[in-house]
């Protein structure tokens, strides 16, 4: 038995991807009211509901800060010590002594506040336009 014979046999295979590629409409729906990627891409929508005026591009903002506070964390872990002995003056070397480290620290931190705004607006939409349903 091959390894992709193993895996497409496996339990966690078949409790996420539990029906074969659909062929027509009712297959479509069956496939993705049972899939465990449901929340990522819909059945069907609606022309309008997908305008750019009328979405406006929270998740796509939502995923770039993601990554923006994945970057930047990333590169604050090289600075930073989360220790009582250590973490006070690791801020002090970061803002004064490392080069953009203030700006690195501060992108960090807004990007956090802003993708919890985002996050709120695009579910705030989200629930307002009936889109769940």
């Amino acid at each position: 038995m091959s390894v992709g014979d193993y895996i497409r046999n496996s339990q966690i295979w078949r409790s996420v991807f539990r029906h074969p590629a659909p062929t027509d409409r009712r297959n479509r729906v069956v496939v993705m009211l049972t899939n465990f990627f449901l929340h990522l891409h819909p059945v069907s929508v609606k022309q309008q509901g997908i305008a750019l005026s009328y979405t406006w591009c929270m998740g796509g903002i939502t995923f770039f800060l993601f990554l923006l506070e994945t970057i930047t964390g990333v590169l604050l872990m090289f600075y930073y010590r989360p220790t009582i002995e250590y973490a006070y003056n690791d801020m002090k070397y970061l803002q004064f002594d490392v080069p953009f480290g203030m700006i690195m620290r501060n992108m960090h931190r807004w990007a956090a506040h802003a993708m919890i705004i985002a996050v709120w607006l695009h579910m705030f939409r989200v629930f307002m336009t009936g889109s769940y349903k």
